[in-house]
Parts: C-alpha cells; sequence; structure tokens
C-alpha cells in the first residue's frame, strides 16, 4: 500500500501495478551470477551508485520505506535513515558532497526532496516543488519531475533561481547521455511509449526511440549504448549504430525488470525485479 500510495501521489502517467520487488546486482566484467543483494520483503527499488563498489536504494522497514547503503566488496548494507514521519525514496549523492537527497513522502501526504547528511540530518531542497524524480547536474542544480495536476513536467531548478518548466507530461527516468549536453527522459506522445533526448543548451527535445509498451526504465553505459529490461531479458542499444534494440542477457530467477544503474566504472549492473518463484 505504501508504494501504490507513492506512485499515485507522483501522478505519473507510465505507473503500473508491481508487486513485492528486490535490487539484483549484476557483474559486467565477469559470468557471475545475478545477485538478490537486498533479500528484504517489501518494496526494495530505485538503485542508484553511491562510488563504484557501493550501492543506494530504498527499502521497506517497519511499515515504511528508508535508505540503504550496500557494500559491493563487503557484501554488507547499512540503514542510513529512519524517519518515523515518511518513507525515503529515490536516493542519490549530491555531487562533490558526502550528502544524498532523497524524496520524502510524509504521512501526511507532504512530498519534498530532502539533503540527508552522513548522520541522517534531513535539510529540505527547493521547496515548495513537489518532486517526483531528480538528476543533479551540479552540486546546485536539478534537473527534476514535478508534479502538476494528473501529471508530471520535467523542471529545470536551480539554487536562488526561478524553476524553469522545459517539458510538460513527462515520466521518469533521467538520465544524462554520455559525452553529450543530452539528458534523457521518457513520455508518452500519440499513445507511444517514447525516450526523448532534451538539450539543455538549446532547449530542445527530440525523440530517440520507441520503446515496449510498459518499459519505462533505460540507463546509458559509458559508450553511449542504453540498456533496458523487460521480462527477465536485458536488451541493448547503440543510436550509433543498431536500427533496433538487441536482446543481450537473459536472466533466471527474476521476472519483470524495471529500474537499472550501471556503475561508474561499468564493471555492475544493478536492477530491479519480482523474484521468480522456484
Amino acid at each position: 500500500m505504501k508504494k501504490q500510495l507513492f506512485f499515485l501521489l507522483l501522478g505519473s502517467l507510465l505507473s503500473y501495478a508491481q508487486g513485492g520487488t528486490e535490487v539484483y546486482l549484476l557483474s559486467l566484467d565477469s559470468n557471475a551470477t545475478l545477485e538478490n543483494i537486498s533479500q528484504n520483503p517489501g518494496y526494495d527499488n530505485q538503485p542508484s551508485f553511491w562510488e563504484h563498489n557501493q550501492l543506494l536504494y530504498t527499502a521497506t522497514r517497519d511499515g515504511q520505506t528508508d535508505l540503504v547503503r550496500y557494500d559491493i566488496t563487503r557484501r554488507t548494507k547499512s540503514w542510513l535513515t529512519h524517519t518515523r514521519q515518511g518513507s525515503e525514496y529515490s536516493p542519490l549523492r549530491i555531487p562533490k558532497t558526502e550528502e544524498i537527497s532523497a524524496i520524502r513522502l510524509d504521512t501526511t501526504g507532504l512530498q519534498r526532496l530532502y539533503s540527508y547528511d552522513t548522520t541522517g540530518k534531513a535539510s529540505l531542497l527547493f521547496s515548495p516543488l513537489k518532486i517526483g524524480y531528480h538528476l543533479w547536474l551540479s552540486p546546485t542544480a536539478l534537473l527534476c519531475t514535478v508534479l502538476f495536476g494528473d501529471g508530471m513536467d520535467l523542471v529545470l531548478a536551480r539554487e536562488g533561481a526561478t524553476p524553469i518548466t522545459l517539458q510538460q507530461k513527462v515520466g521518469r527516468s533521467l538520465h544524462r547521455i554520455p559525452h553529450s549536453a543530452l539528458v534523457s527522459y521518457m513520455a508518452v506522445r500519440d499513445g507511444k511509449n517514447r525516450l526523448y533526448q532534451y538539450d539543455l543548451e538549446k532547449r530542445e527535445s527530440t525523440p530517440l526511440l520507441e520503446l515496449p509498451a510498459g518499459v519505462q526504465d533505460v540507463c546509458w553505459l559509458p559508450t553511449g549504448e542504453l540498456l533496458y529490461g523487460q521480462g527477465n531479458q536485458l536488451f541493448r542499444w547503440d543510436p550509433k549504430g543498431s536500427k533496433a534494440p538487441q536482446a543481450w542477457k537473459t536472466l533466471t530467477g527474476i521476472h519483470n525488470i524495471s529500474r537499472l544503474a550501471v556503475s561508474p566504472r561499468a564493471d555492475y549492473l544493478a536492477l530491479v525485479g519480482e523474484e521468480k518463484d522456484k
């Protein structure tokens, strides 16, 4: 119920029902098997890399979701927050700092972006924006989706400046496109589920790729190739080469792959899915 309430408040036009989820880790430089690193009932989701060998994600605890850091080398996890008045989602490292940003949904229904220091102390960011998803462009500049009416708008927010709406009615999966001044986002246009690129310098949006219905999450490899998941398969697409995405890996023990995050050295892929019944 907590997860469903969160997505309802986000107002994403691309939301879909999903059961309990787990966070998995896949080594990209070996033939290692897929590993369930969260091993926790409920909603474990939204991974991002703190650094090459440490991963952030959200996990269910005591009827809410808190922030977790997982050490890949030591294979250990530590809880970073225990916010009794609300749940945290979508953790990201704030560039050039030791702080984490996350969306907090309070028990009162208030939804805001906060920063958390190493002690777990929270500070409000970019209020009063009701932010759904976010991507740091610098320590003081944020690309985010902001809830308006029944949808989300793509907004550029800077400290001390008036937020600028770049696009209306967008989805999630905000990412930088490697080796460019471009970012990507999802949106449904004319009934089609598409990935778009946005030029932050020219303020122009261009469709990149039509994706299968229900696919909301992608990530970019440092090579400039795109990854996304569907069912228990990972697909790879090279914008400069192949005309269509190619099936890349078929994984066992998992289905309904969704969120993806690649490590800075591109040696690990974190992904979210549902554990397949054995």
